[in-house]
């Protein structure tokens, strides 16, 4: 078994000419090994089968015209033997002896069942003299006689590596053909994997490449998944580079004030006219900074957890949000938080859905004018508010990272709410009304 293996190991170390090589080496020395013994047997019983029908035909010509032709195109042997006096009475056979010894080396024991049994023909063959022999014994009609039919094997030798050449030559021309079809046909599979090596290649050392494969079987859809991926790529690493400067733009601002205010107040210089007002803008930009940062380590894990395979339950949403709505200090108490939630459960985490549900809620409570409302359906949640219509540019890109509305604070709140809407199954959407704006959760279908 470890042999094998090792056997294996080595033949994926070669390239698809190579392998296809040994392949059709293994295939040439199997044909030899297998498929010629099995021509050279089905042979042998189709030149049985011609010998002993070439008989026949003497013999039907011999019994009807009642003459022995002493000499034939191809000389074939007659003897007729009488039972009633167990002798030979006619042959095209000059030598007596030689008559006998066919007789005793050959057909004996068959011309004795055949007499003993009434059999009408008997066929079979012999070795005499080095030469093997076929030979029929047939019961002339109404008669004491048999005649005896026999050729010798040279003619059948002759038919026999004739057609074993013939088939020979057949079977390695199809060979070679088919070795060159098939090396032709790996040689049209090296070219696009080439292509598709160098284009992983390119992407791997950040290199502008393009791949262009018009083939529609199994190489055209790796193609492009490749090239789906390049794009998917090079949007990441887009947004990526707009992320890590969003980021710092958005973390200098309070760090700056920070450290300026701290310097300030150790130098006892108070910006804002007294030691407590000073030290309250400081306190206020921490905390804006604290929560940026828990924003961005919060949509960092929700990344982690989509990777993970994780047993999804589902929970009464109905409870979650009527908790949300009594717990949520909104910032405009002219606004009137209304509700229509059926008993209904959602797939997913409790906490997460609050993460998602709060962050919809605060979103619309920046621009909501009189009413927020959420209604809650059979795989279905709805947050609407009466606010101003969301620009249709910005729509698609809404729950991008770092897509801010006008009043938008950090640009990761929707995208928080749309990576665990997708972590549980549902899509999320933004829809402008009439008057006002919903948010809608579906299950992904």
């Amino acid at each position: 078994m470890k042999k094998i293996k090792e056997r294996l190991s080595f033949f994926k170390k070669l390239s698809l000419v190579q392998q296809l090589i040994v392949v059709l080496c293994a295939m040439a020395i199997l044909m030899v090994a297998v498929m010629m013994p099995v021509v050279d047997y089905n042979l042998s019983s189709i030149v049985d089968k011609q010998m002993y029908e070439r008989l026949t035909i003497s013999q039907t010509s011999i019994i009807y015209s009642n003459i022995i032709p002493y000499k034939q195109e191809k000389e074939v042997y007659h003897i007729i033997y009488e039972s009633d006096e167990n002798t030979f009475t006619e042959t095209n056979i000059s030598s007596h002896q030689v008559v006998y010894n066919f007789y005793s080396y050959l057909f004996k024991e068959d011309l004795f069942k055949a007499v003993q049994t009434h059999q009408s023909v008997i066929k079979n063959k012999g070795q005499y003299n080095g030469n093997t022999y076929y030979y029929m014994i047939t019961h002339i009609n109404d008669t004491s006689q048999y005649l005896i039919s026999l050729v010798d094997s040279e003619y059948s030798l002759s038919l026999v590596t004739s057609l074993r050449n013939q088939i020979i030559y057949i079977q390695y021309g199809f060979f070679i053909v088919l070795a060159l079809v098939m090396i032709l046909w790996v040689l049209s599979l090296i070219s696009p994997l080439k292509k598709i090596k160098n284009y992983i290649d390119n992407i791997k050392d950040h290199k502008e490449s393009e791949l262009n494969i018009q083939r529609e079987d199994e190489i055209g859809i790796v193609f492009k998944a490749l090239v789906a991926m390049k794009d998917d790529l090079d949007k990441q690493e887009s947004i990526k580079e707009e992320m890590i400067h969003n980021i710092s733009h958005d973390l200098k601002t309070p760090i700056a004030l920070i450290q300026t205010y701290a310097q300030s107040i150790k130098d006892d210089v108070y910006p804002y006219g007294d030691k407590d007002s000073s030290i309250d803008v400081i306190l206020e930009n921490a905390d804006r900074l604290e929560h940026k940062v828990k924003s961005f380590l919060y949509l960092n894990r929700l990344d982690y957890l989509q990777g993970e395979d994780n047993q999804l339950e589902t929970f009464a949403i109905k409870e979650l949000i009527e908790k949300i709505v009594l717990q949520m200090d909104l910032l405009k108490p002219e606004i009137r938080l209304e509700t229509e939630l059926e008993d209904v459960t959602f797939v997913g985490d409790e906490e997460h859905w609050r993460v998602a549900i709060e962050n919809i809620i605060e979103n619309a409570s920046r621009y909501a004018k009189t009413l927020i409302k959420i209604t809650l359906k059979e795989d279905y949640l709805e947050i609407y508010n009466d606010g101003e219509a969301i620009d249709e540019a910005t729509l698609p890109y809404l729950f991008d990272p770092y897509v801010k509305g006008v009043k938008g604070q950090f640009g990761l709140g929707l995208s928080i709410v749309s990576k665990i809407a997708s972590m549980f199954g549902y899509n999320v959407s933004a829809v402008n009304q009439e008057v006002g704006v919903c948010f809608i959760f579906q299950k992904a279908k």
